[in-house]
């Protein structure tokens, strides 16, 4: 769950990403519970040596992405959707 590391995700939101993944039984019941994973996600990143960059997600933005690549919004959904970006954030400040 690392890749969950550094994810933001305004409060105001949460309702529209808990609607979007309401299909995985794993999705966070409320913020409160998505800032325990967001925080288990980081502290296992520390324990790994992994530093991922602050990730601001914007939910219509992750649904149009799951949409594109076809798969159902999910906890695993938004782990891959975070790996891809950062790794286009990454290659665009490179100059690739």
């Amino acid at each position: 769950m690392r890749d969950l590391s550094q994810i933001v995700l305004k409060p105001d939101d949460f309702e529209a990403m808990a609607q979007m993944c309401r299909l995985d039984m794993r999705f966070p019941a409320d913020f409160q519970e998505w800032s325990a994973l967001i925080n288990a996600a980081g502290q296992q990143a520390s324990e790994m040596a992994v530093h991922n960059e602050p990730l601001e997600l914007e939910p219509y933005a992750f649904k149009a992405w799951c949409a594109k690549v076809g798969i159902v919004p999910s906890v695993d959904a938004l782990r891959a959707y975070a790996i891809v970006r950062r790794q286009q954030d990454r290659a665009w400040t490179a100059g690739f």
